[in-house]
């Protein structure tokens, strides 16, 4: 109950931008349930989007070693690799999901966020349209996510923004 109350006011922040009010929360949530996965994610990308890049690795290296962890984190530490200019270990995750997907399923979510890290806006793109025909919640997210800032102004992008009404 109250962690997820405490990452939904997280998301408010992280949404507003107000990334130190996120890491607030998202720290707390943490205390409460240390090994929900999802919430070092959105700590680490959270951090990640702030500049704070070796604690983002640190917290994203740790939920990678949380039983219920997967391709999303993984995707987001190669986010911040690639921002922190260690291109050559976010295109090895890269790779890593590529194979992955050729076994099962791996979200385009996953893709996208890695590769707008790598600065490959075109390529997120196509996986954001993707996400978009397997119906992934994150897209109701597409306006407000600054994740997705560097898409901005894309024609793709806009088109996508105004095809779901948001």
């Amino acid at each position: 109950g109250s962690v997820s109350a405490r990452r939904s006011l997280a998301g408010a922040y992280f949404y507003a931008r107000r990334y130190e009010q996120a890491r607030y929360h998202l720290d707390r949530a943490i205390t409460m349930n240390p090994n929900a996965e999802e919430t070092y994610r959105f700590l680490g990308l959270t951090l990640g989007l702030d500049g704070a890049y070796d604690e983002a690795v640190r917290v994203l290296e740790e939920a990678l070693l949380l039983p219920e962890s997967g391709t999303y984190t993984q995707a987001t530490l190669g986010y911040v690799l690639a921002r922190m200019g260690r291109e050559a270990e976010a295109r090895a995750i890269l790779a890593e999901l590529e194979a992955r997907a050729a076994h099962g399923y791996v979200s385009p979510v996953a893709f996208a966020t890695l590769l707008i890290g790598l600065g490959d806006i075109d390529g997120a793109m196509e996986w954001a349209e993707r996400a978009r025909a397997d119906r992934r919640g994150w897209l109701a997210y597409l306006k407000v996510n600054p994740l997705l800032d560097p898409m901005r102004g894309h024609p793709k992008f806009d088109a996508l923004v105004r095809e779901m009404g948001l």
